[in-house]
């Protein structure tokens, strides 16, 4: 257990800036509009949080379908809550289902890229 914390520990350096940049003042427009800036910006955060758990992970482990799309679930949710924490606790934020679908979509594009270029994930 110590060993994948260790080996994971950017993806949690990671976690945090998310967690900091979601929390940060700025009033945001609400409309749906996938291609803005800040939506690929949602993407791209999303997207790294997935391949620094699945790097990390692969390190003591073996890459599986079910580890991977764990590695998604969890960055999801994780996005839908810092959605909720910017409705609940910070009145310049607004809960946007956009970035909710940016953060999915950037990170199944995480698991997908690191599935690709580093062939190995296995199906079991």
């Amino acid at each position: 257990m110590l060993e994948k914390i260790k080996n994971t520990w950017p993806a949690w350096v990671w976690l945090v800036a998310i967690t900091y940049l979601s929390t940060q003042g700025g009033i945001s427009v609400p409309k749906f509009d996938l291609l803005a800036s800040d939506k690929l910006g949602h993407a791209a955060a999303y997207c790294l949080l997935v391949w620094l758990l699945l790097y990390g992970l692969s390190r003591s482990m073996p890459l599986t379908l079910g580890l991977g799309l764990g590695a998604v679930v969890f960055a999801a949710g994780y996005g839908m809550l810092m959605e909720y924490v910017q409705f609940a606790f910070f009145p310049a934020r607004r809960f946007e289902y956009d970035d909710m679908l940016a953060n999915t979509l950037g990170a199944l594009i995480g698991w997908l890229v690191f599935t690709r270029l580093t062939h190995r994930q296995r199906l079991a």
